[in-house]
């Protein structure tokens, strides 16, 4: 019994890998809203944040799984995400500032490298399906949050980099449902004015944040969905 039960497992064990490979960006999709979508639902009580830290978790591990089958790049995936999942628990469990800083610095170096992997992979992609898609539309949303994280850092080193309209002010300091609302509204160059960047690096970060939004919009998910209507 017990061998034919390794047997079964054997044969299963293959096939979960390849489904788990063939809809590895729309895993990475479903994370990504989901996270996105509990932003808001854990702001202004410090007891839900674990909440967050569990769903951007889920996001790092589906990251990971996206890159299973390339050991070389898996193993630097690992090496980034590891200290970005430990420093932002870190910074949850522990709320000081140092501790806030690195929980948001760490993350940006995973973020960085695996928007990198997902664009090759994206580009590369032949024929392109709806998981290629998904993957580009991942990279998106990934360039908005990793953004947010920038602007969090940068506040925690220097506070006076954003100024807030009186609606915003009025709740309190900058939090991190208003650093996301503002990267994405940036780099969707929508730009309300509500939160401004008042010095240069705050400025430059968002300049350059708007145009990586266009440019992208305008080149990669055209070329793909032009491409996959063919």
């Amino acid at each position: 019994m017990p061998i034919a039960l390794k047997e079964r497992a054997q044969e299963v064990l293959p096939g979960l890998s390849g489904v788990l490979h063939r809809y590895r960006f729309r895993i990475l999709l479903a994370a990504l809203l989901a996270m996105l979508a509990s932003a808001p639902l854990t702001i202004g009580d410090s007891a839900l944040d674990p909440f967050f830290g569990l769903a951007f978790s889920v996001v790092i591990l589906a990251g990971l799984l996206a890159m299973k089958h390339e050991r070389i790049l898996l193993l630097l995936a690992v090496l980034l995400g590891v200290p970005a999942l430990i420093a932002r628990w870190i910074s949850i469990l522990v709320p000081e500032q140092t501790t806030a800083l690195f929980g948001a610095l760490f993350p940006i170096f995973f973020l960085s490298f695996f928007v990198v992997f997902l664009l090759r992979a994206v580009v590369t992609a032949d024929p392109v399906t709806t998981d290629t898609i998904a993957g580009a539309l991942s990279v998106y949303l990934l360039l908005g949050f990793a953004w947010s994280l920038v602007y969090q850092s940068l506040v925690l080193v220097e506070p006076a980099a954003f100024h807030a309209g009186s609606a915003i002010a009025d709740t309190g300091a900058l939090d991190r449902m208003d650093f996301v609302y503002y990267s994405f509204i940036t780099l969707a160059t929508v730009g309300y004015g509500d939160i401004t960047p008042v010095t240069p690096l705050a400025q430059s970060f968002a300049y350059a944040e708007a145009v990586t939004g266009v440019l992208y919009v305008a080149v990669l998910v055209a070329r793909l969905v032009s491409a996959y209507r063919r």
